[in-house]
């Protein structure tokens, strides 16, 4: 079904140019990758370059490829970006996921956390093992203020952005194992199970695909925007109402990078 974009929005989330979200716009598909750098990892060159490579090939690719074969095709691309680096560790040492329509094939594809909302319905998807991580960090955090901290002290203090490294690094190891119910998939080198490969079928209306940087999906840009500004002032750790892995801080414009891409899609 063809389509015609509406609107299109990418925000990283420090006071500098730097994201790890993409987005993708060409002829025959439309959406969103979010990377993430992997609990292993602190340095910004290999995603880069990776996620830059990665919406390249999207963007140019044919109209008609099927999903199994475009992860194949983006696995291939990771693994080799990571040989090069000289990483061995492919689960901890980042990747990206996607949501993306296919005009020719009428579908949203997914692998990963990746939001949209297709003609007013909202389809999310919340891995238990990263609520786990997010519930242990607001336990940390909370007992914090139980001491008398504000959260401007909080967010000052060195460890603020490493409560759950370790924890992280756990979720990490379960990435690409469909025996584990604590397993999710997304590109970083592995095979991606076929389990994770989503595909749901599009409805003529309005398609918004976003990053997870915005925790509701609504109709607009305009609309987002206003959620997420509502929760980063009555919740700026995110350890209440909008419950993540990471929070507000002295120099950042929100808890994570964003991104949407809107379009009509007609019958």
């Amino acid at each position: 079904m063809p389509f015609s974009i509406i609107e299109q929005f990418s925000c990283g989330k420090a006071n500098n140019s730097y994201s790890e979200d993409r987005i993708i716009h060409s002829r025959h598909h439309f959406g969103i990758l979010d990377g993430s750098r992997g609990p292993h990892y602190s340095g910004s060159d290999v995603i880069t370059a990776m996620l830059d490579d990665a919406k390249a090939f999207i963007e140019s690719m044919p109209f008609d490829i099927s999903l199994p074969k475009l992860v194949a095709e983006l696995t291939d691309l990771a693994l080799e970006h990571k040989r090069a680096a000289g990483f061995t560790d492919y689960r901890t040492s980042g990747g990206f996921v996607f949501g993306l329509y296919s005009e020719h094939f009428g579908e949203i594809w997914r692998v990963g956390d990746c939001k949209f909302r297709n003609n007013g319905l909202e389809n999310a998807v919340f891995w238990e093992s990263e609520e786990i991580c997010a519930r242990a960090r607001a336990l940390k955090l909370n007992a914090l203020l139980q001491t008398g901290l504000d959260v401007d002290a909080i967010m000052a203090r060195t460890d603020y952005d490493h409560l759950i490294d370790d924890l992280l690094a756990d979720e990490a190891s379960f990435l690409n194992r469909p025996d584990n119910p604590l397993s999710f998939g997304a590109i970083n080198g592995q095979q991606v199970p076929e389990c994770y490969l989503e595909r749901f079928p599009a409805r003529a209306g309005r398609l918004v695909i976003t990053s997870d940087g915005y925790p509701k999906v609504f109709a607009s840009l305009d609309q987002c925007e206003q959620e997420l500004a509502r929760l980063l002032v009555i919740d700026p750790l995110c350890i209440a109402e909008n419950l993540q892995c990471k929070g507000l801080g002295p120099d950042r414009l929100s808890f994570d990078d964003r991104s949407l891409i809107s379009a009509d899609i007609q019958c």
